[in-house]
């Protein structure tokens, strides 16, 4: 695909975005397509690919085509030929030199394959790098998209909470008029309506917020219009997580770090090996053909036979000092394997805890969910109670407030746990490795 038709796809389904409200799914393709760590790590894949092709050349033949020509001018003089002198004038002439270089490399201390090993390694390794991109890139987008559901699930309850304490000033004030209730409810009453209204401008702002962070995600323009729409899952119970020693089996064995990882330990070990092999000689073979002429350029285009030299070769070369540059650049070689080695261990480390963390909070959201729910259908009963109670006079405004509180925080902790959830298992499919 071409630049032109990548930059058009691109912005036709940021258009796409523009009008119609995101999925979670959309959102996900949207931020592989356009976000920029990616793209710089699938960039990083293909330099490492251009890697492996340059250690290949080292054990492909090496042709080399040289030319010169050049004027010359030789001074007068005075040439000795078995005591006698020749006097010679002044000459004026041209030379053309041509020649092709064969090099074939046969031994070099192992350095040629270890290095292709090393070579081929790095690319698995940028390769796995790639997908754990894709996965990071993923998770992030799923949170921020969950986090953005739950900013606009509790707008929606702190608007109920407003409408319900708008209300309840409302019924106070008939009280007061009716000579049932007292100038300080009608106070207290209107300070709760006018508290919650400030409450439900505040989360609106904490939506924009939550807007920005996803639309950042994902990677499109500031000032771009984004809408989501819910996953159809939304209001699910957390699914059952899994065993906790399964779950960090399946993390160890499939998580694209861990793979890229390993895979740059064993390159490393690779790059080590063929820096060992500057202690051992090297062997080439190698071939050759020149040919010089004299004022004569046409004698270049004879035939190879005519006016030329040719011969081959079997050439050592072996590096018996070089300032201990040697010693050190494979002990510099090793000790990237003990980083690699290290990097490895922490990333296993970093997954495993990863895994439990994910599947304490599944366990916890789902926990928490029923408990929620079952604490909101309580507080809605109590609410209604409440009302009932000082609709016939033996309740009072301090009853009702305390049971509208209740209800906002029990629909608030329906909501939490409903999204803690949701993250809980994008989180254990990041660990898990997808």
């Amino acid at each position: 695909m071409t630049r032109a038709l990548i930059v058009a796809a691109l912005l036709s389904t940021a258009t796409v975005a523009q009008q119609q409200p995101l999925t979670l799914d959309e959102a996900v393709k949207l931020a592989l397509q356009r976000n920029s760590d990616l793209q710089r790590q699938i960039l990083l894949s293909l330099s490492a690919e251009q890697d492996r092709i340059i250690a290949r050349s080292a054990i492909i033949p090496h042709l080399d085509f040289n030319a010169s020509i050049a004027a010359n001018r030789q001074g007068a003089g005075t040439v000795v030929v078995s005591g006698v002198p020749f006097p010679q004038p002044t000459s004026n002439y041209s030379t053309t030199n041509t020649g092709l270089n064969l090099t074939q490399l046969v031994f070099d201390g192992g350095k040629w394959w270890n290095n292709i090993s090393a070579a081929n390694l790095a690319l698995d390794a940028s390769e796995a790098q790639v997908d754990e991109q894709r996965l990071q890139i993923t998770y992030l987008v799923e949170q921020r998209f969950y986090e953005l559901v739950r900013a606009q699930r509790q707008l929606q309850v702190f608007a109920e909470a407003a409408t319900r304490s708008r209300d309840q000033a409302n019924y106070t004030q008939r009280l007061f008029e009716g000579g049932r209730a007292t100038q300080a409810d009608v106070y207290a009453a209107r300070a709760n309506r006018d508290n919650d209204e400030v409450t439900r401008l505040g989360q609106e702002r904490n939506v924009e917020l939550a807007r920005a962070d996803l639309s950042a995600a994902i990677g499109l323009d500031p000032g771009t219009p984004l809408t989501v729409t819910e996953p159809p899952n939304m209001l699910a119970q957390p699914v059952q997580p899994p065993a906790l020693q399964q779950a960090l089996e399946r993390a160890l064995s499939n998580r694209p770090s861990l793979k890229a990882f390993a895979l740059t330990a064993e390159s490393n070990r690779k790059t080590a090996s063929a820096a060992k092999g500057d202690y051992w000689p090297a062997l080439s073979a190698n071939g050759f053909w020149q040919r010089g002429t004299r004022d004569d350029i046409t004698r270049n285009f004879e035939g190879p036979a005519r006016n030329s030299h040719s011969g081959v070769s079997l050439d050592l070369t072996w590096n018996l000092f070089s300032g201990l540059s040697t010693q050190a650049n494979v002990r510099k070689a090793e000790i990237q394997v003990a980083l690699a080695e290290n990097d490895l261990i922490s990333g296993r480390r970093g997954v495993a805890s990863d895994v439990e963390k994910a599947v304490a909070q599944l366990a916890t959201a789902r926990a928490q969910v029923r408990v929620a729910q079952q604490a909101e259908q309580t507080a809605k009963e109590g609410l209604r109670l409440a009302r009932t109670r000082q609709e016939v006079g033996v309740g009072t405004q301090l009853e009702v407030r305390d049971a509208e509180l209740k209800l906002t925080q029990a629909q608030l902790n329906v909501v939490g746990s409903l999204v803690d959830g949701r993250e809980a298992e994008a989180a254990l499919r990041r660990a898990q490795g997808g």
